[in-house]
């Protein structure tokens, strides 16, 4: 019974030194994807979301818009907005101003007008 356990245990050990060995390395979108601490995440925290969608049943499409109101919480100088494929960005307004976006994978990324105040308004 004793040796029972030990081979179990020293199997567990080996299995997970094998798989670790193996483990794919973490990628930039990996990093990107599901982390709060990345610094176009971390210091806005969203209050509202304005969700406003059109479905197209004829050609099976969606349409619409989010207005998003966040409070911010420390300064910065960039955003990271999530957004999965197939759904892309056309624009993004920031009281009623365009602002410059780019796109890393599901990332998107822009450079608010302001960061320092306490509350904002995208969409």
């Amino acid at each position: 019974m004793r040796w029972l356990a030990l081979a179990t245990a020293a199997f567990a050990l080996s299995s997970s030194l094998a798989a670790q060995a193996t483990a794919p390395k973490q990628s930039r979108a990996d990093t990107l994807r599901g982390s709060f601490t990345t610094p176009g995440r971390r210091w806005w925290d969203v209050t509202f979301y304005d969700l406003h969608v059109a479905v197209q049943p004829n050609d099976s499409s969606i349409a619409g818009y989010n207005g998003i109101t966040y409070r911010v919480l420390e300064p910065a100088s960039e955003m990271q907005i999530d957004l999965m494929e197939p759904l892309v960005v056309d624009s993004m307004t920031q009281d009623g101003q365009k602002v410059r976006y780019r796109r890393e994978g599901a990332a998107w990324f822009d450079r608010p007008a302001r960061t320092s105040d306490r509350s904002a308004r995208r969409r």
